[in-house]
């Protein structure tokens, strides 16, 4: 087959194939005439037309008498059918783009459609009746559809008719089995992967891809991005026997763990420039006892500490420039036989380890590392140390042992360190967060921060973070200081955001899929992968976190705005900052700057559409800032607008137009006869902004007691919708096509709107009412609008809330880019199709992690991605391709084996491949 688009060639030379065995020798032409278009393309592109031209062929090619014609006679195709279908080599159906207009074309021709099954999601959110659409997983099943009975030659003989009578009904009721069959391996698969998800997340995520491929629904769809954007985990089994310790080299691309092979104390390294795919580097290296680790500031050297076995006792220094050979530094230092914990201070110049006494602390001067020089005497302790680290500026080290609690020194002076004190009780790890200001610390299942600033006066930042009962032995910090991770209990692992060390929240469910206690914990530098060992496991497990997880805020995420160009983010917090992130590759966002000096939380956020300019609004403030993102690391202030406007009053929202020469704002008052109006302003020039015309008076100019207005612009720029949150109840349609003379445009909305959001067409809106009483009748409720005619608005069925009993308050609302799905948020997020506004329909079921409300919610301009900011701090970016999650998971989990897929997907035929 030749064409200038190779996958319209792919589809014809595929139908050909798989049309009939009887093609050779046969000539087809074929005419294809395109109605629904007054003018035809220059060309015909694109693999949907393969399941249509094999149907047509089949027709035209069993032409010689036959079963296969015999039945044609009766069963021929079904006039007034669109039949739409990629195919592949083995005849399979593949999914085809652009399935909502093809359903609507055939709606308006009162055709029914045959689609491929891989397509059921597209189509089962867009609520078809049955009679319209029939789904089909291979191009036998397509035939079958596309066909039906010729009841003019049913009389041909009653023989025939009784065979064919007959045979209908065999096809019918085996038909009627496979369903059946099917559907009860759908649902067991599907059991299989809500019975491991709270023990084996990474296995049930990968079940849970096996169940959408056999029935793509919307439940199993929204399983699917929670499940990405889950912390999953991979394992490397290269030992036979326990792992005492794993340790990421500083700059993350090697892996060391120490444990026993085949009794043999044995150190092994990997490369993990990818951290799916770990390589070994090297022979294993022979470290007999050895039961600590750890790695040098610079990664180039590496202390192995083993306790009293003969003749290897004692700490030794290993160049492990290049890891792959380590070559042994001197020899083992003298005197340090105890096997106690050990820690190079930040500067590389100091390394301490334990004695042969094990309730001494010998400080080393490692600037040569194949002569060690003592520093000073021993640091002496009741009982046996169990914990040592240093203070990030290298001048102070903590130490605990049983009896006498947790210890600071000042060690400015190695050589005569001074002890400060007792600064808190027994611990069995600590860390220091990069500032210095803070040491969390864990001891008998308790995890607590303290505030280290004052040594002499060591207090927690507040509360236990978490707790349970059991030891612990081991944490480990994110290198940004702001993620902790901490054992959740015995076999489970927590992740903290302690950016503000005195408001820890959780951000991730308990991890589960470690089979005993963990022992031992370590981060890679890139904040995203955490390596933990278990005694008793000859496994070390590698938990790949979300890399979309933001964790810079301190305080609760109070807006999240998308730039249009797709690579800015802006979120702004109760911390009273803003903060630009780089999401030109939304799975991978980094930070590109931090804006403070508000003197309240930033409530507001507005991209002009060229996205060099960021207007931001503080809470209470009578300024609004106008800032130049040309370099978006570095933005700058291009102007401030004030507001004189009195005590109780503020600038409470803005937003630009569709053409960037207009900006609006809204302000509110608490005192009567103030300022409650939106106000259009000419930013055409945006360092010297001035007002357009005369505020907008949301209420007729009347004096109220309370005013919050929210107001949004269609994406046309000519009209403006203004909510009053509590005065008027009412929501007002404005035509702003002149905005130096905005004119009231049909009857208000009643109801009011606390949140709402324009789709892209200007034609339907969606609210969030919001009455004067919590929880009163209509508080809450999500409508949807129909405003074409402005001056003819009308309600779209029930509140959103009705449909399927919203677990939450909605928070936030957005439309995607191309107006078919509408995102709602509360306690977690949930999807809606609106491709037919009048009858939505829910998308699975709400995905989310947290307990804590989100507060907010933004899709990027191509529709991919979703973000959410909320209460825990954080800013998650949720991928929203099917295709896109299951590579995400397929990423971060390992192949299921061969017993695992016996025990879990014995009825599936096993595949090594994921995506």
């Amino acid at each position: 087959m030749r064409s200038s688009n190779g996958q319209f060639a792919a589809a014809l030379g595929a139908a050909w194939l798989l049309a009939s065995p009887q093609r050779e020798g046969r000539c087809v032409v074929w005419r294809i005439v395109l109605s629904d278009d007054p003018v035809a393309p220059d060309r015909i592109e694109g693999p949907s037309l393969g399941v249509a031209f094999a149907l047509g062929l089949r027709a035209v090619l069993r032409r010689r008498p036959g079963a296969g014609w015999l039945r044609d006679v009766f069963y021929g195709l079904r006039p007034r059918t669109a039949v739409t279908g990629a195919l592949d080599a083995d005849g399979r159906l593949l999914r085809v783009a652009g399935l909502d207009a093809k359903l609507l074309a055939v709606r308006r021709k009162g055709f029914r459609l045959v689609a491929p099954e891989a397509n059921r999601l597209e189509v089962s959110a867009a609520a078809p009746r049955p009679s319209e659409v029939r789904f089909a997983s291979t191009l036998r099943e397509a035939d079958r559809y596309a066909r039906r009975f010729r009841t003019g030659r049913i009389a041909v003989t009653a023989l025939v008719l009784a065979a064919v009578t007959a045979g209908a009904f065999a096809l019918h009721q085996r038909d009627l089995a496979q369903a059946q069959q099917q559907t009860a391996l759908i649902s067991q698969v599907s059991a299989r992967a809500d019975q491991l998800r709270a023990t084996d997340p990474s296995l049930a995520a990968r079940i849970d891809i096996e169940a959408y491929r056999l029935n793509p629904t919307g439940n199993r769809y929204t399983r699917l991005i929670e499940d990405a954007n889950r912390p999953l985990s991979t394992t490397l089994s290269d030992f036979s026997g326990s792992i005492s310790k794993a340790a990421f080299s500083p700059d993350g691309r090697t892996l060391a763990a120490i444990g026993e092979d085949h009794d043999k104390g044995t150190l092994q390294f990997w490369d993990m420039t990818n951290p799916a795919h770990p390589v070994p580097l090297g022979k294993p290296l022979q470290v007999p006892g050895a039961a600590w680790m750890v790695f040098s500031p610079d990664g180039g050297k590496l202390a192995t500490s083993s306790g009293p076995v003969p003749g290897n006792a004692g700490v030794r220094l290993w160049d492990v420039t290049d890891p792959a050979r380590p070559r042994a530094l001197g020899t083992a230092l003298a005197h340090t036989g105890g096997g106690s914990p050990l820690a190079f201070s930040p500067d590389g110049h100091m390394l301490a380890t334990g004695t042969d006494s094990y309730t001494e602390e010998q400080l080393w001067d490692v600037r040569d590392p194949a002569r060690p020089v003592p520093l000073g005497k021993p640091l002496k302790h009741a009982s046996a140390v169990n914990v040592v680290t240093f203070s990030p500026d290298s001048r102070s080290l903590v130490t605990s042992s049983v009896d006498d609690g947790a210890r600071m020194w000042n060690v400015t002076d190695p050589a005569h360190a001074v002890p400060l004190g007792k600064i808190w009780t027994a611990i069995g790890v600590a860390i220091f967060t990069p500032d210095g200001r803070t040491l969390a610390t864990g001891h008998d299942g308790t995890v607590q921060l303290l505030n280290v600033a004052n040594p002499t006066h060591v207090v927690a930042w507040g509360g236990p973070v978490s707790s349970y009962l059991g030891d612990l032995y081991a944490m480990a910090l994110s290198p940004d200081g702001r993620t902790l991770a901490a054992p959740g209990d015995e076999q489970t692992l927590r992740l903290w955001n302690i950016a503000d060390p005195a408001h820890p929240t959780s951000i991730a469910p308990p991890l589960a899929g470690a089979t005993t206690r963990i022992d031992s914990m370590s981060f890679a530098r890139d904040g995203r992968t955490v390596a933990t060992t278990s005694s008793s496991d000859p496994t070390v497990r590698l938990w790949h976190l979300p890399t979309a997880l933001l964790t810079g805020h301190t305080a609760a995420v109070t807006s999240t705005v998308s730039a249009p160009n797709g690579r800015i983010l802006a979120t702004a917090s109760n911390d009273h900052t803003v903060r630009l992130w780089n999401t030109s590759d939304p799975a991978h966002p980094t930070p590109l700057c931090l804006i403070h000096g508000f003197t309240n939380t930033v409530i507001s956020l507005a991209f002009s559409p060229d996205s060099r300019t960021l207007a931001t609004i503080a809470n209470g403030d009578e300024r609004m800032f106008l800032w130049n993102l040309t370099k978006p690391t570095k933005p700058t202030i291009l102007t401030q607008i004030n507001f004189p406007l009195g005590a109780g009053s503020g600038v409470e929202s803005v937003a630009f137009s569709p053409d960037g020469r207009t900006l609006a704002t809204a302000t509110s008052t608490v005192a009567v006869g103030g300022d409650h109006s939106v106000r259009p302003w000419d930013v055409s020039d945006p360092v010297h902004p001035r007002p357009r015309g005369r505020p907008i008076t949301s209420d007729g100019g009347r004096d109220t007691s309370f005013i919050f207005t929210n107001f949004v612009f269609s994406s046309d720029g000519h009209t403006l919708v203004i909510a009053d949150r509590y005065s008027s109840g009412k929501v007002q349609l404005w035509d702003v096509t002149d905005p130096n003379h905005p004119a009231r445009s049909g009857p208000p909305l009643t109801g009011g709107a606390g949140v709402m959001a324009l789709s892209p067409d200007g034609r339907t809106l969606a609210t969030v009412t919001d009455t004067l009483i919590a929880g009163g009748p209509g508080d809450g409720d999500v409508k949807l609008w129909n405003i074409s005619d402005h001056n003819h608005p009308t309600p779209l069925g029930r509140p959103l809330s009705g449909y399927s009993g919203y677990p939450s308050r909605v928070t936030a609302i957005a439309f995607s880019p191309d107006g078919r799905t509408l995102a709602t948020s509360g306690n977690g997020v949930r999807l809606w199709n609106v491709t037919d506004p009048a009858h939505p329909a829910v998308i699975g079921q709400p995905f989310g992690f947290n307990t804590l409300a989100l507060t907010s919610l933004a899709f990027t301009p191509d529709g991919q991605t979703l973000a959410t900011g909320g209460w825990d701090d954080t800013v998650r970016l949720w991928p929203l391709g099917a295709g896109q999650t299951i590579r995400q998971i397929c990423a971060n989990t390992d192949t299921p084996t061969r017993p695992q897929w016996q025990q879990y997907l014995s009825a599936l035929p096993y595949h090594s491949t994921c995506d």
